[in-house]
């Protein structure tokens, strides 16, 4: 006489899996404008140390400001 499995079933393996979307990457002119801003930013060589964070705020808003006034 075989025994019955007690194996309990986990939750999380019942769940259907999500959509995936096959691309990765932007999916708008936005999302690419924000992507290529921040690939110049991580292309563009050694970081600064900044004091405060607000000297950096002050900074990064600065650098905004004259991209969008392009």
């Amino acid at each position: 006489m075989s025994s019955p499995s007690l194996k309990s079933l986990d939750p999380a393996e019942l769940m259907p899996l999500p959509d995936v979307p096959d691309s990765t990457g932007p999916r708008s002119e936005e999302e690419q404008r924000i992507y290529d801003l921040v690939m110049v930013g991580i292309n563009s060589g050694p970081g600064k140390a900044y004091a405060t964070v607000d000297e950096f705020a002050a900074e990064f808003r600065a650098q905004l400001h004259n991209r969008s006034a392009r």
